[in-house]
């Protein structure tokens, strides 16, 4: 009998982590399962980010969205910009997620660069009929160095993460929001280019 047991346990030892892994699986963003190997290259030819799924396991996430939100009007209101939407005008929004090693670091990662990032926002803003880019945080720490330059304000109510930035995706996202319920982003980090795509892309709503 104690023989027994040992083998036993020495079987749970040996093939635990194995059990252990063969549970953990990998899902496209649809919840659908899909191997290992598909999955890492996603990651690494495709615009996706990797995510833990709440289940062991781990979930690719598109970092382009695209969709359709019910009540568009709510995110106006919260930001202060409700007679933007009555007007018809798109809502730009820059959202920081918090310090991270990405938007901590690099030659670009500074107030005046920013600046200059900011006055050409306003000029598509202007041009496809936007808010001013309206700069959003979850977590302020790092931005002690825009102070003066860039006005940054709490995501109130944490409307924008619940719907957009639901992970913590690195240096910072995008999206931009038409009136009609339509949007575009980009999640983590993206060309400031790519801002001027989606407000062309949703002006044509």
């Amino acid at each position: 009998m104690i023989s027994f047991l040992k083998i036993c346990c020495f079987f749970v030892f040996l093939f635990g982590p194995v059990f252990s892994v063969a549970q953990t699986g990998y899902k496209d963003e649809l919840g659908r399962e899909i191997s290992r190997d598909f999955f890492e290259q996603q990651i690494l030819e495709g615009p996706y980010f990797g995510i833990p799924d709440g289940e062991g396991g781990k979930m690719l996430v598109h970092r382009m969205p695209v969709g359709l939100v019910d009540d568009p009007r709510i995110f106006f209101e919260k930001t202060g910009q409700l007679k933007a939407f009555q007007e018809g005008k798109m809502l730009l929004v820059i959202y920081y997620p918090g310090k991270d090693e990405c938007n901590s670091s690099g030659l670009g990662n500074n107030a005046s660069s920013f600046q200059k990032e900011h006055e050409t926002l306003l000029k598509w803003a202007n041009k496809y009929e936007a808010t001013e880019p309206i700069y959003i945080y979850l977590e302020p720490s790092g931005l002690e160095k825009y102070q003066g330059y860039i006005p940054w304000r709490e995501d109130p109510d944490d409307i924008f993460r619940n719907q957009f930035f639901k992970y913590p995706y690195p240096c910072g996202s995008f999206v931009v929001l038409h009136p009609s319920g339509s949007f575009r982003g980009i999640l983590g980090g993206y060309p400031l280019s790519q801002i001027n795509v989606a407000l062309k892309k949703l002006a044509k709503n």
